[in-house]
């Protein structure tokens, strides 16, 4: 199981620092909706946008994989998520903003179907569980994570929106530069 684990831990890190971004995304989003004056109505359905996203993405990711490969089509769907929370600033405006979460559930969505598919090739049916346990465990831990560091700067600056970026953007390196 080390073994595994050693040859996987750039996807586990990545995963890890992607879902950091998107615990504190959602977090930040929701407080910051709320902070603009958007009503309650109108700040669920900008998150809404997320979830439309994401089950788009899950229908068309593995036609994106076949068509371009896993490799490329994560780091498209990486920057895809990096971008759109930066629009987010640009444009304080909750149909840009559902538009921005859709493309952000669509990227997420792909991410996760392109490292799902990367554990299954690499694990055996002897460890598949643990390991797939190991990326969950990686996942829950950042979203968590996340949401804490709402405390690292105020939701009505740019700062914590570079942030998220940032992390999405340093999340993939691992994982493209892995062979």
């Amino acid at each position: 199981m080390f073994e595994i684990l050693k040859k996987l831990w750039p996807l586990f890190f990545g995963i890890f620092l992607i879902c950091l971004a998107m615990g504190l995304q959602s977090s930040l989003l929701g407080l910051r909706a709320t902070r603009e004056g958007f009503s309650t109505l109108v700040t669920g359905f900008v998150m809404t946008g997320y979830f439309i996203g994401f089950l788009f993405g899950s229908v068309q990711g593995a036609k994106i994989i076949k068509r371009v490969g896993h490799v490329r089509t994560f780091a498209a769907l990486s920057a895809l998520a990096s971008i759109t929370v930066l629009v987010h600033t640009l444009w304080v405006n909750p149909g840009v903003w559902f538009l921005m979460r859709l493309f952000t559930g669509i990227a997420m969505s792909g991410i996760y179907v392109v490292s799902e598919s990367w554990l299954n090739h690499s694990a055996s049916n002897k460890n598949r569980g643990q390991v797939l346990s190991a990326y969950t465990i990686s996942i829950l831990l950042g979203i968590f994570c996340g949401q804490f560091l709402l405390n690292l700067a105020d939701p009505q600056s740019f700062d914590l929106f570079g942030l998220i970026s940032i992390l999405v953007s340093i999340a993939a390196i691992p994982i493209l530069i892995t062979v």
